[in-house]
C-alpha cells in the first residue's frame, strides 16, 4: 500500500507548478551599500541584527543562518559567564538594541534561526523529480506526440500500477498500442518513476530536516528567555502553519504558544500586540481552552 501511495504522489507532482519569487536586486544592492554588514556581531550588534532581518526579508536564508550562528558563537562565552550581563556596543551611532542583556540577544538569535530555517524549508528549489518528467515529456514531444497522448499513456500506466482491478482488456490493449506507437517500454516507465520518487523523497527529507531545525531553534529561544513573546508567537505560527505552506497542524501546541505570548504581552501592557495574538487564537479555535482562560481575565 505504501508503494502505491508513493507512486500516486509522484504522479500527482506532474501537475504541480513551481513558485516564483521576484526580487528587486537594484534596491537590495543600494541598501547593502549604504548599510554594509559588520564582519562580527560584537563590533556592532544593532546593525548585525538588522542584517539578519534583511536577509530574512530578502529570502537570503543561507546568509542569515550563517550570520545568526556566527553571532551565537561570539555570544557563547558571555552567556556562560553571565547571561544577564550587558552586551558590548549595544548602542552605536546606527542604533541600539531594545534590550542589551546577553540572554535576550541569544534568545532573539535562536528565534531568527528558527524563522530562517522555516523559510528555507518552504522555499526549497523546484522538486528535482520534475526534471525527470520534463526530460521524458520532451523526448516524446520531439517524436511528434502531443500532451494528450503523453497524458493518456501515463494515466493508463498509473491505473495499471495502482488500480489493476479497473485495468480491463480494452485499457490493456490501448496501453500496449501507445507503448508500441511511442517507442517506450513499461520498464522505462518504471525506471522513470523510481528515479522521480527517489528525488522527491530526498527533497522531502531535506525539507523535514529544516523544519525540525526550525522548531528546535524556536524552542531554544523560549527556553533561554521565557518572556520572549515574539518567539512564542512564531512558535504558534509554526505549529498552526500560518507562516506559509500547509504544515501538519498541531492546534493544541499552537494554541498553547499563542496563549503564552498573550500572557507576556498583557503583563507588559502591549494591548495592540495582545489583541493580535488573541485574533490568532480565535482563528485557530473558538473553543480553545486557552482562549477561555484569557477571556476570564480582564481585558481579554
Amino acid at each position: 500500500m505504501k508503494k502505491k501511495i508513493s507512486l500516486f504522489i509522484a504522479l500527482l507532482s506532474l501537475l504541480t507548478s513551481p513558485s516564483v519569487f521576484p526580487k528587486s536586486a537594484t534596491y537590495e544592492k543600494e541598501i547593502e551599500k549604504r548599510l554594509p554588514c559588520p564582519s562580527n556581531f560584537l563590533s556592532n550588534p544593532p546593525l548585525y541584527f538588522y542584517c539578519i532581518y534583511r536577509d530574512y526579508h530578502n529570502h537570503k536564508y543561507d546568509g542569515g543562518i550563517e550570520k545568526a550562528q556566527r553571532a551565537l558563537r561570539e555570544l557563547e562565552p558571555l552567556y556562560k559567564e553571565n547571561p544577564k550581563g550587558i552586551i558590548p556596543n549595544a548602542e552605536t551611532d546606527k542604533g541600539k538594541l531594545k534590550d542589551p542583556h546577553v540572554y535576550k540577544a541569544v534568545s532573539d538569535l535562536h528565534m531568527l534561526l528558527g524563522m530562517l530555517y522555516y523559510q528555507k524549508a518552504t522555499n526549497l528549489k523546484e522538486d528535482p523529480s520534475k526534471k525527470y518528467y520534463r526530460d521524458f515529456f520532451t523526448k516524446f514531444e520531439k517524436k511528434g506526440f502531443d500532451f494528450v497522448q503523453i497524458n493518456e499513456l501515463f494515466a493508463l500506466y498509473s491505473m495499471k500500477k495502482l488500480f489493476p482491478d479497473e485495468f480491463d482488456q480494452k485499457k490493456a490493449k490501448r496501453y500496449k498500442e501507445l507503448l508500441s506507437k511511442m517507442g517506450v517500454t513499461e520498464k522505462e516507465l518504471d525506471e522513470l518513476m523510481a528515479k522521480a520518487q527517489k528525488a522527491a523523497q530526498e527533497q522531502n527529507e531535506k525539507r523535514l530536516s529544516y523544519l525540525k531545525k526550525a522548531v528546535e531553534e524556536l524552542q531554544k529561544a523560549v527556553e533561554v528567555d521565557p518572556e520572549n513573546a515574539l518567539a512564542y508567537y512564531q512558535l504558534g505560527n509554526f505549529y498552526s502553519g500560518a507562516l506559509g505552506e500547509n504544515l501538519p497542524e498541531d492546534s493544541e501546541a499552537a494554541a498553547e504558544a499563542y496563549y503564552k505570548a498573550a500572557l507576556i504581552l498583557k503583563k507588559k501592557g502591549d494591548k495592540e500586540a495582545y489583541q493580535e495574538v488573541l485574533k490568532k487564537l480565535k482563528l485557530l479555535s473558538s473553543a480553545s481552552k486557552y482562549l477561555k482562560l484569557l477571556e476570564k481575565e480582564n481585558g481579554a
